[in-house]
């Protein structure tokens, strides 16, 4: 990985020359929130808080996308597969959400590779930006290993003073700044170093404690599968999935096959579906594997906290928080739970 030293106006220049030639799309204030928009000057750009409503991952996995069509033809079918994949820069993009595209990249990487979500991948500059304060009351990111995105960006920009320190882990990101900058001298990570070491204390002092080891999460959530926990949440739950429909890591659709009136073409649509949600678990039989409210809530749980970071040696909750701000009931925080079954477990 590389390391720079550019001047403010220089990432200033560097977003306006990218505006001519693509679609930039950064956080913008939307009413009394954020959320990622194409932008068309560098002056829309939300800098730090207040935290987008929906994470970026809609342009990689759209909320709705056709996927393949279809006509009769010649006593068959003839199909044609279908793909929006478009040159897009991400900008402002925060830890949090880079540690999320990049679990979702090894998902949609593996064995059946989605061809849709990685062609969107391949074409996108990813353009993270340290977040000095916490973004949102709820954020836990420093508990769920979320702060920090390693290399993880094309590009990473931390506001070190008059200047930015820049991180460049890829040929699409040094090529954003199109010469700008100077190499990172020993002052400069020096520099780095204290402003990190302040966020570090400061997300520290404001963001809610973990209170079992990290890296137990997911034998805690073994442990306790059969917990009084679950139903004492679920019973609050409404199961409207607004948890999933706002959180970064969460991946699961649906497909739908759409036949139109002249019964000679169609379309394939696949759109966000949610592990919280009565039907998700439904079989055309009729027989819902997860019926009761609590079981979607552990299952949920559970693939953040133990599934998925046994497979991946990873928490699958990136403490962005969006769940808990989104939850009527204030019931799905996965910190919260993990909290909770850890003290109950050891009274």
């Amino acid at each position: 990985m590389k390391q720079y030293v550019v001047e403010k106006p220089g990432i200033r220049k560097s977003v306006e020359e990218e505006l001519k030639r693509k679609k930039v799309c950064a956080p913008v204030k939307q009413e009394n929130s954020a959320n990622f928009s194409a932008i068309h000057s560098f002056e829309e750009i939300v800098w730090g808080p207040p935290q987008t409503v929906i994470p970026p991952k809609k342009y990689f996995l759209p909320t709705s996308e056709n996927i393949l069509s279809f006509r009769k033809r010649d006593g068959g079918f003839e199909v044609e597969a279908l793909n929006a994949a478009e040159e897009i820069v991400l900008f402002g993009v925060h830890p949090c959400d880079l540690n999320a595209i990049y679990l979702t990249d090894r998902i949609f990487a593996e064995k059946n590779q989605d061809e849709n979500y990685l062609a969107k991948r391949e074409k996108a500059v990813l353009i993270g930006v340290d977040c000095l304060t916490p973004c949102s009351p709820e954020a836990v990111c420093l508990r769920m290993d979320g702060l920090n995105p390693g290399d993880r960006f094309d590009l990473f920009l931390t506001d070190i003073g008059d200047v930015y320190f820049v991180e460049a882990a890829s040929r699409k990101g040094e090529e954003f700044l199109r010469g700008e900058g100077r190499p990172a001298s020993e002052i400069d990570h020096r520099k780095l170093s204290s402003v990190r070491k302040q966020r570090d204390e400061l997300f520290d002092q404001e963001e809610k404690k973990l209170l079992p080891d990290y890296n137990d999460l997911p034998g805690l959530m073994k442990r306790n599968y059969v917990h009084a926990v679950w139903e004492e949440h679920g019973e609050k739950c409404y199961g409207c999935g607004s948890c999933n429909m706002v959180c970064p890591t969460c991946y699961c659709f649906d497909v739908e096959d759409y036949m139109r009136v002249d019964l000679e073409n169609g379309f394939r649509k696949r759109f966000w579906d949610g592990c919280m949600l009565e039907d998700f678990a439904k079989v055309a039989s009729g027989e819902n594997f997860r019926e009761e409210r609590f079981d979607r809530l552990r299952h949920r749980t559970n693939r953040k906290l133990n599934y998925l970071f046994d497979k991946w040696g990873q928490s699958f909750c990136t403490g962005c928080g969006r769940c808990i701000k989104a939850c009527l009931t204030h019931i799905v925080s996965p910190l919260e739970i993990a909290n909770e079954i850890f003290q109950r477990q050891s009274v």
